[in-house]
């Protein structure tokens, strides 16, 4: 290990100590290593801008465009509607709908921090009004929340896909039961809690009329993770191409079904995204640049190498880098993190036969998870900040902990199983 690969390694340590954000310190650590290595400054050039020439990365702001506009055309209220009408007789119903809600919302925005404000600001008063604790109604928003990116359309995965260099499509669609997964296991856990604690339905019978009203308001909406998914698996179109299919579906809908997104409201969508792009773009940029420092230093290769000299097991490499993302995904976003891990983790990941597919979808699932993860899961402090009272991030930490062992739980599964994950991509011969 040289001197420049060691003092870049302390100077990044030192900046994610103090809080620095992360594209400034992947950015400004390799920044030190090229002053006191003997590397041309012009690779700093080259690699940035290598690192988001990707065709496979114009679906980063397409998605991210997406999202926005179907959220400014007001669809919360659709869907929580439409989840009343399929579970709200359930045990625990409107937990149920909330639950459900993220699952649907997932499909249109991909965004757990999107799905918390969004589906929270609606249900979290809500539940409360209808006798639910205010924690445990900021905990299941706060959980339901984390399909979002394990769901199509997924940005994480999109990422992924860009760092490991595999399909996009059959990380996309291998995400799909996995999320569906989680989604079926917290609803077991809301049934159970709701069962103990005496939470009843949140209504009787629908008339035929407010079953076809309901339908016809929020259908549509619920059409785009259909029309993706459809258009990926039949090879109608790429997952880049399927992002340019969304945002035209999504304006469509806003325009002329919803008529909540005009000219104006376009002009707010595009600083929204230009913004958010940029960002997400920057830190894509200088952790390429970081990741050709690690790649040059051998690092990803000595790792794998290490791994089949030991003849170390799959399943316990898996258990390692599980217990290791979670904790990982505690402190740091979905995005820098894979950026930062997904080239050095995937290399060992395949070098003991894991496909890296299957290592894709569990890697983005543990990061979901450590969202949701107490004490700095971002979701969870999201969901706090939206409470009426800004309830105590301890009082919704306990009530989580029950999703969070079901989270798990599946997590486990998808390890242990991977044609959960890999089936669909082989069905819809994506691999």
């Amino acid at each position: 290990m040289t001197f420049a690969f060691s003092l870049m390694l302390v100077v990044f340590g030192l900046l994610a100590i103090l809080g620095v954000p992360l594209s400034f310190t992947t950015g400004i650590a390799s920044l030190v290593y090229f002053m006191v290595s003997e590397q041309s400054m012009r690779t700093v050039i080259h690699q940035f801008f290598t690192s988001i020439d990707s065709f496979v990365l114009l679906a980063v702001p397409l998605f991210v465009m997406a999202g926005h506009v179907m959220s400014a055309c007001r669809i919360t209220d659709n869907i929580v509607s439409l989840a009343n009408l399929l579970v709200g007789r359930m045990r625990g119903g409107l937990a149920q709908v909330n639950v459900v809600a993220s699952m649907l919302f997932g499909g249109c925005s991909g965004s757990a921090l999107a799905d918390v404000a969004g589906l929270g600001s609606v249900l979290i008063p809500a539940m409360k009004k209808n006798g639910y604790s205010e924690g445990f109604s900021a905990a299941v928003t706060v959980a339901s929340s984390v399909q979002g990116p394990i769901i199509p359309p997924s940005i994480p995965m999109v990422i992924f896909a860009s760092v490991a260099q595999v399909s996009t499509g059959a990380l996309l669609v291998g995400g799909a039961l996995p999320g569906v997964l989680l989604g079926l296991a917290q609803m077991l856990v809301v049934w159970l809690i709701a069962s103990r604690r005496g939470y009843r339905s949140s209504h009787g019978k629908y008339m035929l009329e407010e079953v076809i009203k309901i339908c016809k308001s929020s259908i549509p909406a619920l059409l785009m993770p259909v029309i993706l998914m459809g258009g990926i698996l039949s090879g109608i179109f790429t997952p880049t191409e399927a992002a340019s299919v969304a945002v035209g579906y999504a304006l469509l809908l806003g325009f002329f079904l919803y008529r909540n997104v005009g000219p104006k409201e376009l002009l707010v969508i595009g600083a929204k995204v230009a913004r958010d792009s940029a960002a997400i773009f920057f830190l894509i940029g200088t952790a390429g640049i970081f990741g050709w420092i690690l790649a040059v230093a051998h690092l990803p290769q000595i790792a794998a190498d290490w791994i089949r000299m030991n003849a170390v097991d799959p399943l316990m490499v898996l258990l390692v880098i599980n217990v290791f993302l979670l904790m990982w995904g505690m402190f740091m976003d979905a995005a820098p993190a894979i950026l930062i891990l997904g080239p050095i983790l995937t290399p060992i990941a395949t070098a003991v036969g894991i496909n890296p597919i299957h290592f894709g979808v569990i890697m983005v699932f543990n990061l979901m998870i450590g969202l949701m993860t107490p004490p700095y899961g971002l979701c969870l402090f999201a969901g706090a900040a939206i409470t009426s009272n800004e309830t105590r991030i301890g009082a919704i930490s306990r009530e989580i902990l029950p999703f969070l062992f079901i989270s798990i739980g599946v997590l486990a599964l998808i390890s242990l199983f991977p044609d959960l994950v890999l089936y669909l991509p082989r069905l819809a011969g994506l691999m």
